[in-house]
C-alpha cells in the first residue's frame, strides 16, 4: 500500500467499528448480499420500475464481481477492466 493510497472499504469498517479485518470482510459480504435480495425483490414488486430496476440490479451484479471473495477489487483493481467488458460490453448470448 502506498501513502497516497485512499483506505479500502474493509479498512474503513475496521477503523470505524474497531473490528478484526476478518469480521470486517464478513459484514460487508452480508451488506453486499442483503442490497442483492432487496434489488430483486424490488424487481418482483414494482412491475412498472422495471427499467429503472434493471438498470440498478446491473450495478448491484457490478458489486459482487469487486467485492467478492473476500477481496476488494474497487480499491485493488488489477483485471477490473476484463471483468466489465464480460459482463457489460460482450454479455453471453441466450
Amino acid at each position: 500500500k502506498n501513502k497516497l493510497d485512499v483506505a479500502s472499504s474493509i479498512e474503513s469498517y475496521i477503523n470505524q467499528h474497531h473490528c478484526t479485518d476478518e469480521v470486517a470482510m464478513d459484514v460487508l459480504d452480508n451488506l453486499v448480499e442483503d442490497a442483492w435480495k432487496t434489488t430483486n425483490q424490488a424487481r418482483f414488486d414494482r412491475g412498472a420500475l422495471l427499467p429503472l430496476v434493471n438498470r440498478v440490479a446491473n450495478l448491484t451484479k457490478s458489486m459482487t464481481l469487486l467485492f467478492r471473495n473476500k477481496v476488494d477489487r474497487y480499491t485493488f483493481s488489477h483485471g477490473n477492466k476484463d471483468r466489465i467488458r464480460q459482463q457489460f460490453i460482450d454479455p453471453i448470448p441466450l
